[in-house]
C-alpha cells in the first residue's frame, strides 16, 4: 500500500487531494432484516469456490521470497514478478493486452522512470577491508569521487566549542572523517511505526548535514557515519531517502505522475559541491569499528553520556571509490490480460481488477523488504481470481481485464500510467476492484472483517459496495471504513477518471513496511474469504444488465 510516512513530513498531503470531509465512523453490515421481509440471498457463482488458500499462499510465498529483492520498482525482482504474472496469465489462455512489439500483443506495458544508482564498482575501503555494499549515500546526486587517504576518527564531529571534537588548528585535509551518530536522548520506545521513524530520524539527518559541512570545512575529504546501534529506524528511513548499493533512487518519467518519493533524497544533503557523506549499517559499522580499533561498548557510552570519547587507531589508511550514476530512460512494467465477455453487447464494457506487485526493495544492511502482505497478499488475490474466472464453465457477459502494477509504492505511478494510457477504452471500463494487503489481521480488521472504501459515508459510495456487503454477509464478514486509503492504492487512479471503484484490504498492522512482513505470518484462510468477495463482487458487475452507479453518502452500508 502507498506508504503513509509522507503524512507525517509533508503534511496531508494524500488528504488534502480527496475533497471528501472525513467520513463518520462506518457501521458495521447491518443485520438482516426478519424472515418475512428479507429478500432472497444471492446465489453465489460456482467458480469462487476454485479460489483457494493453497493456491494464494503459494503465489504470495514464490512473490515474497528473499530471491525476489523486495521487488523495487524496475528492479530484476520486479521484472521477476512480472514475468511471473505474464506466464501465468499465458497458463490460463488469457488474452494479453499490453503493448503490441513487431505487430504482436504483449502482456506487459512499459513506462518510464529515472534511475540513480550507485556503479558496483564503488568501495569503501578502511584498513583491510574492501566494502562493496552496506553503506547508504546521503543527496543521492550522480557524483564520481576517487581517493585515498587517512581515516581520522572525530567523535560527533563537532567542531566548535568547547565540546569539539577537533582541536582549533586541526586540518582533516585530504583524510575521511569517522563520526558517530547520535540519536534522539532518552528512551526509545520498540516497535516503532515507520510514521515514529520518519519523525525521530529527520532531525537526527540535519544534525549529519550540519556536521558534514563543518568538517568539509576542516578539509575532509569525505564523511562516514557509523551507527552502533539504530534504535530509530534510520536503516528503514534511509531506504526511502538514498541511494546504496542494490537500492535505486527512482523518478517518474510520463506526464501526469506524482513525483512521490522522488524528490526527498536531496532532501538530505550530501554530493554536489559537499564532501561524499556515507552512513554505515550497523552490521558494517561494527567491521570498520573494529578495524579503527575503537570498543563499541565504550562508544556506546561516550554516546549516551556516560563516558569519555574512544581512542581510535592512528594512521588507517582507506580510500572511497564511488560512482553515482543517473539513468534518464530506464523503464518499468506493468501486466495486463483480459477474458473477452460473452454478450455480444456488453462484452465491449470491462471491469478491471488490479493489484500492485512492487515493494520497497532491500535495505542496504542485507535485509529484504518482503512485502509480503504489501502487496504479494493482494497480487495472490489478483492470480486466484484470474485463474477462477479463466475455469469458470459460465463465461462473463463483460469483458474482466487483470492488471497487476508497478510503482505503487513510490506515488502509484503504474496505475496512473495505465489510467492515462489505457489498453482497453477508458470510457468502457465501468469499474475497478483493487486488492492490496489481504492477508492479516490487526487494528483496522479482524480475521472476520474486511476494510473497504469508499464506505457508505463516502461521497462516492456506489452500488458495487452496497452490494458487496451482501456478499460479505454470506461469506461471514463485516466491512469496516476504509475511507483514509481512498487516495493510497491504485483505485484512486480509476476513481479519478470517475470510474466506481471498491478497495478491499485489511489496513496497517505492525509489519507494515516493514522487514519482518514474511509470508509465513500470512492468513490464508483470510485471503481466500477476500478474494473470493472480490471474484464475486466482480462476477455481480460482469453480469449486471446497467453499469454500476453512484449512490452518495448513505446511512449503513446496504
Amino acid at each position: 500500500m502507498l506508504r503513509s510516512l509522507p503524512l507525517l513530513l509533508l503534511g496531508s498531503l494524500l488528504t488534502a487531494q480527496d475533497p471528501t470531509p472525513p467520513a463518520p465512523p462506518a457501521a458495521p453490515v447491518a443485520p438482516a432484516a426478519p424472515a418475512a421481509q428479507q429478500a432472497p440471498k444471492p446465489t453465489p457463482p460456482a467458480a469462487m469456490a476454485t479460489i483457494e488458500a493453497k493456491e494464494l499462499l503459494a503465489h504470495a510465498t514464490w512473490l515474497a521470497a528473499d530471491d525476489r529483492g523486495g521487488r523495487l520498482t524496475g528492479s530484476p525482482g520486479q521484472q521477476e514478478a512480472a514475468e511471473y504474472i505474464a506466464k501465468h496469465f499465458a497458463a490460463l489462455g488469457l488474452e494479453p493486452l499490453g503493448e503490441e512489439v513487431d505487430g504482436k500483443r504483449t502482456f506487459f506495458q512499459y513506462y518510464g522512470i529515472a534511475r540513480t544508482h550507485v556503479a558496483a564498482t564503488s568501495r569503501l575501503k578502511v584498513g583491510a577491508l574492501d566494502l562493496a555494499d552496506g553503506f547508504a549515500v546521503l543527496g543521492g546526486k550522480p557524483i564520481e569521487v576517487k581517493l585515498e587517504g587517512k581515516l581520522t576518527f572525530c567523535g560527533l564531529g563537532r567542531v566548535k566549542g568547547a565540546a569539539s571534537d577537533l582541536a582549533a588548528d586541526q586540518s582533516l585535509a585530504g583524510q575521511i572523517a569517522v563520526v558517530a551518530v547520535k540519536g534522539p536522548r532518552g528512551e526509545v520506545a520498540k516497535d516503532l511505526s515507520v510514521e515514529q521513524k520518519f519523525g525521530m530520524c529527520f532531525p537526527v539527518f540535519g544534525q549529519l548535514g550540519r556536521t558534514a559541512k563543518g568538517l568539509a570545512g576542516k578539509g575532509a575529504a569525505a564523511v562516514v557515519f557509523v551507527l552502533v546501534d539504530d534504535a530509530i529506524g534510520m536503516s528503514d528511513v534511509l531506504n526511502y531517502l538514498a541511494v546504496a548499493p542494490g537500492k535505486d533512487v527512482l523518478a517518474p518519467r510520463f506526464e501526469g505522475a506524482d513525483a512521490g518519493m522522488s524528490g526527498m533524497a536531496a532532501m538530505l544533503g550530501g554530493g554536489g559541491d559537499g564532501p561524499p557523506s556515507l552512513v554505515l549499517s550497523v552490521p558494517t559499522s561494527a567491521k570498520v569499528l573494529a578495524e579503527l580499533a575503537i570498543d563499541a561498548d565504550a562508544l556506546r557510552k561516550f554516546l549516551k553520556g556516560d563516558g569519555e570519547r574512544p581512542t581510535a587507531k592512528a594512521d588507517v589508511g582507506g580510500g572511497l571509490n564511488l560512482t553515482i550514476t543517473h539513468e534518464a530512460d530506464a523503464k518499468a512494467s506493468n501486466v495486463c490480460a483480459v477474458l473477452r465477455g460473452s454478450d455480444p453487447k456488453l462484452a465491449a464494457e470491462a471491469i478491471v481488477y488490479s493489484a500492485h506487485m512492487d515493494h520497497v526493495g532491500r535495505r542496504f544492511d542485507g535485509e529484504v523488504f518482503n512485502g509480503a502482505d504489501d502487496n504479494a497478499s493482494g497480487s495472490a488475490g489478483l492470480l486466484a481470481i484470474a485463474s477462477a474466472w479463466a475455469k469458470s464453465k459460465e463465461k462473463p457477459k463483460r469483458s474482466i481485464v487483470f492488471l497487476s502494477v508497478s510503482g505503487e509504492e513510490l506515488g502509484l505511478w503504474g496505475s496512473a500510467y495505465y489510467a492515462n494510457n489505457p489498453t482497453w477504452p477508458a470510457d468502457q471500463i465501468v469499474a475497478n476492484i483493487n486488492t492490496d494487503m489481504i492477508g492479516r489481521s490487526g487494528p483496522e480488521s479482524g480475521p472476520m472483517e474486511v476494510t473497504v472504501t469508499p464506505s457508505h459515508g463516502h461521497k462516492m459510495f456506489s452500488t458495487i459496495v452496497r452490494d458487496s456487503a451482501v456478499f460479505a454477509e454470506q461469506l461471514g464478514c463485516t466491512f469496516t471504513s476504509g475511507d483514509k486509503y481512498y487516495t493510497r492504492s491504485d483505485h484512486y487512479n480509476f476513481a479519478q477518471k470517475g470510474i466506481p471503484v471498491v478497495f478491499f484490504c485489511n489496513g496497517e498492522h505492525e509489519d507494515y513496511h516493514q522487514v519482518t512482513d514474511h509470508a509465513d505470518k500470512l492468513d490464508g484462510a483470510k485471503m481466500e474469504r477476500i478474494a473470493r468477495l472480490s471474484f464475486w463482487t466482480g462476477w455481480s458487475v460482469a453480469n449486471a444488465d446497467e453499469r454500476p452507479r453512484k449512490l452518495g453518502r448513505q446511512p449503513a452500508w446496504r
